[in-house]
């Protein structure tokens, strides 16, 4: 079974102080998200239990045919194994959940992290600064998804393109098993982009959103 990812507490403060440090010298407000997967993919263990099923029926029957099965087996102990096929199958993404990154095809995850995602903007309440500065990096670690969302005052000048040095520093971080690092990192990137586009801090700025790492298992 894949091993859960724990932030240690240190990974957490450098995480915060670098959401700190952007908010210092730009009015850009970042939200960092963390979740072991954006869904728990029930349909992967259909998938592998029909289609292991369906083979070891495949297999049995064409061994049969061909006469290398080294024994006979009746109709019912046929159904047996294919049976048996059916629970190991079925129960072999519950208890290697890693293996659903390669069993689920790769759009079915994008759309569940993309609706994740947006979920967490809207709950996160992103969208309510006062300039419209609010930026969610919402990473899914299962899937090596990550996905960067500006709000409209961000949008008008960073294009989504711009965000995907961003979004590399975090996939490495997630491969690497070190996600606070690829975190960090990230947030330093997000800094010199959002100064380079005019997002500067104003004497009259607050701090609106919280600068702690959000975190879901």
């Amino acid at each position: 079974m894949a091993k859960k990812y724990t932030f240690s507490e240190s990974e957490k403060q450098q995480v915060e102080q670098a959401v700190k440090d952007l908010e210092t010298v730009s009015c850009g407000e970042i939200v960092p998200y963390f979740v072991g997967a954006s869904d728990d993919y029930a349909e992967a263990s259909w998938y592998v239990s029909t289609l292991l099923s369906g083979f070891t029926l495949v297999l049995l029957g064409l061994l049969s045919y061909t006469w290398m099965l080294p024994f006979r087996m009746t109709p019912m102990e046929v159904a047996i194994v294919a049976f048996l096929a059916l629970i190991v199958g079925f129960l072999f993404p519950l208890i290697f959940p890693q293996a659903k990154r390669w069993i689920i095809p790769k759009e079915r995850q994008a759309q569940r992290v993309r609706q994740r995602a947006l979920e967490a903007f809207l709950n996160e309440k992103v969208f309510e600064t006062e300039e419209r500065v609010g930026i969610l990096i919402f990473v899914s670690r299962q899937e090596h998804m990550v996905l960067v969302l500006g709000d409209e005052g961000i949008s008008r000048k960073v294009q989504t393109a711009d965000w995907q040095t961003v979004v590399d520093e975090v996939v490495m971080g997630v491969k690497a098993n070190r996600i606070g690092e690829g975190l960090v990192k990230a947030i330093g990137i997000c800094k010199e982009l959002l100064l380079k586009n005019g997002f500067v801090r104003k004497s009259t700025d607050t701090n609106e959103l919280d600068d702690g790492l959000r975190i879901e298992d």
